[in-house]
């Protein structure tokens, strides 16, 4: 069936349609949660539960409209969005996990060339940093430290301050590393 009438029968309150989705996608969906996200079954199972009631609200609100991809693409793109909230959630819980990657995969384009040169390239682009961003970014994500933590250690005024600190640097080191990548990237082309 085309996903445009898949989503206006739900739009329509076809509830059939929506279970047909559902089932539809399960066991590919969750597959690909417990292989590409080391997720195990139950959290795979919940995202993708939260994932299907994204969807049917973001049907239900008017949001999706017009669908610029298929229906799965966009269910993936959903889960995608989820896993992370769901490990942000989680580090925060557990601090004790250590370095914090899904974070950092925020942080930058993993898929530019590879993981282990990108860890090298981001290693580098810390040192360019410099203190105090790289400093603060290290004890945030490698040691796992609260931002009131942070400011104490590091004598800022509050966690705010260190708070807005943290961002401005996220920035910059956004930009080293994205330029870092382009001269690589430029290195091996050339």
């Amino acid at each position: 069936m085309d996903d445009k009438v898949i989503l206006e029968n739900i739009r329509n309150g076809d509830q059939k349609q929506l279970a047909l989705v559902y089932r539809s996608y399960q066991s590919e969906f969750i597959a690909w949660l417990v292989k590409e996200h080391n997720c195990n079954r139950d959290e795979a199972k919940d995202i993708y539960q939260v994932s299907i009631i994204a969807l049917y609200e973001n049907i239900i609100s008017g949001k999706l409209t017009t669908l610029t991809s298929n229906l799965k693409t966009y269910l993936y793109s959903i889960a995608k969005h989820k896993v992370f909230e769901f490990r942000r959630k989680e580090n925060k819980i557990d601090r004790s996990v250590g370095v914090q990657t899904i974070e950092l995969e925020e942080l930058v384009n993993w898929d530019a060339i590879d993981k282990e040169k990108n860890l090298v390239v981001m290693e580098k682009s810390l040192e360019k940093l410099g203190d105090p961003c790289k400093t603060l970014l290290e004890l945030y994500y490698f040691h796992g430290l609260s931002m009131e933590e942070i400011a104490e250690k590091i004598g800022y005024k509050n966690s705010a301050t260190a708070k807005n600190l943290k961002c401005k640097c996220i920035v910059r080191l956004r930009k080293i590393f994205e330029n870092e990548i382009q001269k690589l990237s430029d290195d091996l082309i050339n």
